[in-house]
C-alpha cells in the first residue's frame, strides 16, 4: 500500500474567517465530551510505526501550509479592515472640521446681525429727531401763522382810521406831517415783507425735511427686506446642514455597534479557544507554556490534537471493519 499517496486521516478544513466557523467548533466540541473516554483494548502500538510517522509528518507539513495560507488571509483582512479604520477617521475629522466651520459662520452672522440692530437704532434715533425738529417747525409756522393774521389785521385797523392819522398830526407836535405816519406805514410793511419771506423758507425747509424723512422711510424699508431674505437663506441653510449632520451621526452609531457586536464575538472565541487548549494539555499531560494571548501557537497546538483524533478514529475505523471481515470468513 503506498501510504505517501493516499491519506488515512482526511481533514476538511473550514474555508473563510475563524468566526464563521465557531458554530462547527462547538458541535465537535459536543461531540468529543460523548466520546468514549475508554480505549479499546486492541488500540495497542502501531506495527509500522515509520509509515504512521511519515503520515503524521505530511498532515503536519500540509496542517502548515493551510496555516501560512490562513494566516496570508488574516493579513489580507486586517489590511481591509485598517483601510476601512483610516476612513472613518478621515470622516470624523471632516466632520469635525465641518463643526468648527459652522460654528464660525454662526458667529459671523451673530456679529452681523449686532451690526445691523446698532445700524437700525441709530437710524430710529435720527428719524426720531427729524420728527421732533419737523413737529417744531410746524409748530413755529403756526406761531407765525398767528402773527401775520394779526398783522394784517393791524394794518386793514390803521388803514381806516387814515383820517384819524391825519388828526393825529394836526394835535400831536412828534408827526410834523402825514409823510411821518407813511414812513411808520411802510416800516411796517418792511417787517411784512420780511416775515413773509421767512415763513416761504420755513415752508420750503418743511418741506425739505418732510422728502428727506419720506426717502430714508423707503431706504429703510429696502434694507429691512433684504435682511430678512438673508436670514430666511441662511435658516434654510442651517436646517440643510444640521440633517446632514444628524444623517452622520446615525451612520456612526450604527458602525460602533457593528464593531462592538464583532468584538464581543472575538472575545468570545478568543477565550474558547485558550479554555480548548487547556483542556487538550491537561488530557495530554503538556506543560502550558504558550502565552494567553499566542492564539496562532494554540490553534497550532489544537489542530494537531484534532488531527491526531481524526487519525486515530479513521484507524480504529478501519481496524473494526476488518475485524468484522474476519469474523464473518
Amino acid at each position: 500500500m503506498n501510504y505517501k499517496t493516499k491519506d488515512l486521516a482526511p481533514i476538511a478544513i473550514p474555508h473563510g474567517p475563524p468566526v464563521e466557523s465557531t458554530s462547527e467548533y462547538f458541535k465537535s466540541l459536543m461531540e468529543s465530551t460523548r466520546m468514549v473516554k475508554k480505549y479499546p483494548v486492541w488500540d495497542i502500538a502501531r506495527p509500522t510505526p515509520q509509515v504512521l510517522m511519515e503520515q503524521a509528518r505530511r498532515d503536519l507539513m500540509e496542517a502548515d501550509i493551510k496555516l501560512a495560507l490562513k494566516r496570508d488571509e488574516e493579513k489580507r483582512n486586517r489590511v481591509v479592515m485598517d483601510a476601512k479604520w483610516e476612513d472613518l477617521r478621515k470622516k470624523e475629522n471632516l466632520l469635525k472640521e465641518s463643526f468648527i466651520s459652522f460654528n464660525k459662520f454662526i458667529r459671523e452672522n451673530q456679529e452681523k446681525r449686532d451690526r445691523a440692530e446698532r445700524k437700525m437704532q441709530a437710524d430710529n434715533e435720527v428719524l426720531e429727531r427729524k420728527t421732533k425738529e419737523t413737529e417744531a417747525m410746524r409748530q413755529r409756522v403756526i406761531e407765525m401763522e398767528e402773527v401775520k393774521k394779526l398783522m394784517e389785521k393791524q394794518v386793514k385797523d390803521y388803514t381806516i382810521y387814515e383820517d384819524y392819522l391825519m388828526s393825529v398830526v394836526n394835535n400831536y407836535p412828534e408827526f410834523k406831517q402825514p409823510l411821518d405816519v407813511l414812513n411808520r406805514y411802510e416800516a411796517l410793511a418792511a417787517a411784512k415783507s420780511t416775515l413773509a419771506d421767512r415763513q416761504e423758507r420755513d415752508l420750503e425747509m418743511l418741506e425739505n425735511a418732510r422728502q428727506e424723512i419720506a426717502s430714508l422711510t423707503e431706504e429703510k424699508k429696502l434694507f429691512i427686506m433684504g435682511l430678512n431674505n438673508t436670514l430666511a437663506n441662511l435658516r434654510w441653510r442651517y436646517d440643510k446642514i444640521r440633517n446632514r449632520v444628524i444623517k452622520w451621526e446615525l451612520a456612526l452609531n450604527r458602525l460602533k455597534e457593528t464593531a462592538a457586536r464583532r468584538h464581543v464575538e472575538l472575545c468570545h472565541v478568543k477565550s474558547a479557544i485558550w479554555s480548548l487548549y487547556v483542556k487538550i494539555c491537561k488530557q495530554k499531560g503538556l506543560s502550558i507554556d504558550v502565552d494567553t494571548n499566542d492564539f496562532e501557537q494554540q490553534l497550532v497546538v489544537i489542530m494537531r490534537a484534532l488531527l491526531e483524533l481524526r487519525r486515530i478514529y479513521r484507524i480504529a475505523q478501519k481496524r473494526s471493519k476488518e475485524k468484522d471481515i474476519e469474523s464473518r470468513e
